[in-house]
């Protein structure tokens, strides 16, 4: 009977939990936010709304990341397609995929610099000065 609750009693200690310690640490939060801005009403300052300000996205590390992550993707398919039909790559193919990954990331961040390198020192001042 008892060798029953084992498992439900891991189940619900893994799951229950953090849900629990979470939502509790939420309302604590909650809390004392609330009393910080209680303050300072009753100080008489207006607490200032703060919205969640939309900063416009830094175009750098957008194409850099684009450029990464098609990288990363030619690495892979480059690394399977190896690993598959090439000589290179029968009994080794892990090692195949995991060199092309790391190749192909290599030459995207060098594509990444070549670009960032040949705009204008204006353009990158107004993207360096957004983040």
């Amino acid at each position: 009977m008892w060798g029953d609750l084992i498992p439900v009693l891991g189940i619900i200690c893994t799951i229950g939990l953090p849900v629990i310690a979470g939502w509790i640490l939420g309302l604590q939060w909650i809390k004392s936010r609330n009393a910080e801005r209680m303050g300072l009403i009753n100080q008489g300052i207006i607490p200032p709304d703060s919205p969640k300000k939309k900063s416009d996205p830094n175009r750098l590390v957008s194409l850099r990341n684009g450029i990464v992550l098609i990288s990363l993707g030619i690495g892979i398919i480059v690394g399977f397609l190896c690993s598959e039909h090439l000589a290179i790559g029968m009994g080794r193919g892990f090692w195949v995929t995991g060199a092309s990954v790391v190749f192909f990331l290599g030459v995207g961040y060098l594509v990444y610099f070549l670009v960032v390198q040949r705009m204008p020192d204006s353009r990158l001042k107004e993207e360096a000065g957004q983040e």
